[in-house]
């Protein structure tokens, strides 16, 4: 078809400065395949040219420049809430789109444009959606048989008529949904309960979903799973020393929670290792592990043994024995005070009787002072005896009271 320069002057004009500017960019696959019913997202990334600011982005389906009033599939502009149609990019350099629930309609070649204050610009490029039915999913496996030893590994992979490296694919063990979401899931150090029909599904309705694959894990009779390693070679470790256990499989723990135990009681550390520090009586035990907590596999048990450290044991002794010999001459110092104590209380008890009887002694001896005393009674006579007249006199020499 020709195509008049006026026409195609507009055109240009219209979709911006295609490739003129090395700044503007649009990156996004060639083409895209997508099951009906699905949900898969577009990568997409853009570039413009520096000091612009993207004020609008669009996505239109079968369009050369998604310019109005060409229909929108998502604008910016106009964002419908219950659209199918979900941007996931930004205004910077994300251009991601999402498609919800893909029907047959959807099958176009998409483009995206973006407008700044300054200029606009459109990948012409695009990218094409391919739309299939997904009649045919299947699950294949990394093994040719489906029965597998415990402690084994596989690979289930969800096939369909186009790739899946875009599509959200669910599995299921039994109907039950599982965790893991995308094209593969691995399942390492199988065990029993690894054991089901897995399936996996386009969409999470299960709507589009494949036939079952059987896998049967069996118990390996050719030895232990699992087994307890220790980071010393005798299980014999002195007080304050320090061991690591390790359990150990023919598989890697990445997926699988380890429980411990000693002595048959679950400890509250889990993970493939154990650290015990410090070690004290209290560890002495027999130690073993588990890959679930039922304990159905368990290792054989692990004994390790605490001896008391010989020279910190005579230190102890040395420390008790000082300690009872300050105990002993602790006693024999407050003995000897006590004994001083009771001496001197004694001798200043019998100090106070004799001073007390000393008191008495003298207080008897000023009552009896007390009493009246005639000392001495002298007659006086004259030498002549003569009649007694009145110049007789009787002499009181002394009265004494």
């Amino acid at each position: 078809m020709k195509m008049n320069p006026w026409t195609l002057s507009v055109l240009l004009l219209l979709a911006g400065p295609l490739g003129a500017d090395p700044g503007w960019h649009v990156e996004y696959p060639d083409s895209f395949c997508m099951v009906e019913g699905s949900t898969a997202t577009i990568p997409c990334s853009f570039t413009h040219p520096a000091g612009q600011r993207v004020e609008r982005v669009v996505w239109c389906p079968n369009h050369e420049i998604c310019q109005d009033p060409t229909p929108n599939v998502y604008d910016s502009s106009n964002v419908w809430d219950d659209s199918r149609f979900l941007y996931l990019g930004d205004r910077v350099r994300n251009c991601t789109l999402k498609i919800i629930k893909t029907v047959k309609q959807d099958a176009a070649t998409y483009r995206f444009r973006l407008e700044t204050n300054g200029d606009k610009y459109t990948g012409q490029k695009g990218v094409r959606v391919n739309v299939t039915n997904g009649e045919v999913v299947k699950v294949r496996s990394s093994v040719t048989d489906n029965v597998l030893k415990e402690g084994g590994q596989v690979t289930l992979t969800c096939t369909s008529a186009c790739s899946f490296h875009q599509l959200k694919v669910h599995w299921y063990r039994h109907g039950h949904a599982l965790p893991e979401t995308g094209p593969a899931l691995h399942l390492s150090c199988l065990t029993n309960d690894d054991t089901g029909n897995y399936t996996c599904s386009l969409d999470s309705s299960g709507q589009k979903t494949s036939a079952p694959w059987s896998l049967v894990v069996v118990e390996d009779e050719d030895g232990e799973v699992v087994k307890v390693r220790s980071s010393v070679t005798d299980n014999v470790v002195k007080e304050g020393g320090q061991v690591t256990l390790t359990c150990t499989s023919n598989c890697s723990f990445h997926r699988l929670d380890v429980h411990w135990y000693r002595n048959g009681h679950a400890l509250s550390d889990t993970g493939p290792a154990l650290h015990l520090s410090n070690l004290t009586n209290n560890n002495t035990g027999n130690y073993t592990c588990s890959l679930d907590s039922s304990g159905r596999k368990t290792s054989a048990p692990w004994c390790l043994v605490v001896l008391e450290d010989e020279e910190k044991s005579g230190w102890r002794v040395t420390v008790s024995v000082v300690s009872v010999l300050s105990a002993v001459i602790l006693l024999l110092l407050a003995g000897l005070v006590f004994t001083k104590r009771r001496h001197a209380q004694k001798k200043a008890s019998e100090v106070k009787n004799t001073s007390e009887q000393e008191v008495d002694r003298k207080q008897e001896a000023v009552e009896a002072s007390e009493e009246v005393s005639y000392s001495t009674v002298h007659f006086k006579r004259n030498s002549s005896r003569s009649a007694p007249g009145p110049e007789h006199e009787i002499v009181y020499s002394e009265v004494v009271r």
